[in-house]
């Protein structure tokens, strides 16, 4: 995870989160075509963009979600985190909103904003950041996606994601290949990864999954050609999730 300093806050986007998020769940739970859930699970590993946020120690992972026949959707999502000796961060806390709109044939568009929050440090409160996200989906198996992480941890510069995945199924199991490439728009010193030159790294990841009796499970490998300093390079984790129909 890269050293990054302290900036601006943009309150402006949190607070337009905060009220499509109350949109999105008053709307969903006014209706018997609202979908409610949660879940509660452990991972060997808490992988954020290729990069290991706990150190290969096994954490706790827990969520709430809320989708509407209308498309739009809205929720919360939290991870323990250790970067050990780096800071005393204990958590990580995210919520997003957003609408899945179908645009012609098999194609849907997918737009979100997401606010990210890190907790357990005082010095890293500033390191909240919003991102906002674009993706076209072919028939759920093709994902194309632009994302922008607007202060990226905190920083003055941002953070952008050129994505793409594809997920197919065979027999019980869910199968996934990803890639994506990571470039801030700018980086010194304290914001870049691992040198001041190095603004950008690749990230690929395949994984596979598989639902049964309301848990899923999933095994991801992911690799990014990134140095040891951020706990990146190869890494193999495995979670298991319990999943609760609340509505």
């Amino acid at each position: 995870m890269p050293m990054l300093r302290s900036a601006r806050r943009l309150s402006f986007l949190g607070s337009t989160l905060r009220t499509i998020t109350l949109a999105c769940l008053t709307l969903g739970t006014s209706t018997a075509l609202a979908d409610i859930s949660a879940d509660l699970g452990l991972s060997t590993e808490f992988v954020r963009d290729g990069i290991s946020q706990n150190g290969g120690n096994i954490t706790w992972q827990a969520g709430f979600a809320g989708t509407h026949s209308s498309g739009l959707y809205a929720g919360a999502w939290g991870s323990g985190i250790d970067h050990r000796t780096r800071d005393t961060l204990h958590s990580e806390w995210d919520l997003y909103a957003g609408a899945n709109l179908p645009v012609t044939g098999k194609w849907s568009l997918d737009a979100s904003l997401s606010r990210f929050t890190f907790h357990g440090d005082a010095d890293r409160r500033g390191d909240a950041y919003n991102e906002t996200a674009l993706r076209l989906l072919w028939s759920n198996h093709v994902t194309l996606g632009y994302r922008v992480g607007n202060g990226y941890f905190g920083s003055d510069y941002n953070l952008h994601t050129l994505e793409t995945a594809y997920t197919f199924q065979s027999g019980s199991f869910s199968i996934e290949v990803y890639g994506a490439n990571h470039r801030l728009d700018g980086s010194d010193e304290t914001t870049s990864f691992g040198s001041a030159s190095a603004d950008d790294y690749w990230h690929f990841r395949v994984g596979v999954a598989r639902s049964w009796n309301q848990w899923d499970y999933r095994l991801t490998l992911d690799k990014t050609n990134l140095g040891g300093e951020f706990d990146a390079g190869t890494m193999l984790h495995f979670s298991a999730h319990r999943y609760f129909r609340l509505w």
